[in-house]
């Protein structure tokens, strides 16, 4: 059992230069094992859709070992307008999809500031959606195999981009 207070949420205005950004993640121990990763490897921002499972549930605390409680946390209504605003306050935003012509993880060339949007863990990200976003990252994987688990992609993809930062 764990008892604690949740903190108020921040404001977009608050949050850090690295955020990772959630679409329709429909799992709770998904929504918790990111937010340990993002813990882990100091992405210190998370937003969350209000239409999805709360990071604060008991199963998504439990599952990021009470992690969630060290990010800054922002639940949306709009992923149009909150992404939009996060463009015009110089975020670039990265969506991750395995799509033809997206960027090599790999090959990547991070900005200071950005965001890494993760899609449903079955449908992804809509082309509405990705075609708001500054650019489209996917890891490069064998052939035959389309796609990691959202939490894992999650988390390569976030080790790539704050490691890139200091190599640029």
């Amino acid at each position: 059992m764990m008892h604690g207070t949740r903190l108020a949420q921040a404001t977009l205005e608050e949050l850090d230069d690295h955020i990772i950004m959630l679409d329709e993640i429909s799992s709770t121990q998904n929504i918790g094992s990111i937010a340990r990763s993002a813990a882990a490897l100091g992405v210190n921002s998370y937003l969350l859709p209000t239409y999805g499972p709360h990071p604060y549930s008991r199963r998504a605390l439990r599952v990021s070992m009470g992690h969630i409680s060290m990010l800054k946390t922002h639940l949306y209504d709009d992923i149009f307008k909150t992404i939009q605003t996060l463009k015009t306050n110089s975020y670039h935003i990265y969506a991750a999809e395995v799509i033809p012509g997206s960027t090599p993880l790999s090959n990547v060339k991070v900005a200071d500031k950005w965001v890494l949007l993760m899609g449903h863990e079955g449908s992804g990200i809509s082309q509405e959606i990705l075609d708001i976003c500054n650019e489209v990252l996917t890891i490069e994987m064998i052939e035959g195999v389309k796609s990691f688990n959202v939490g894992v992609a999650a988390s390569i993809m976030m080790y790539q981009l704050t490691h890139k930062v200091k190599d640029n």
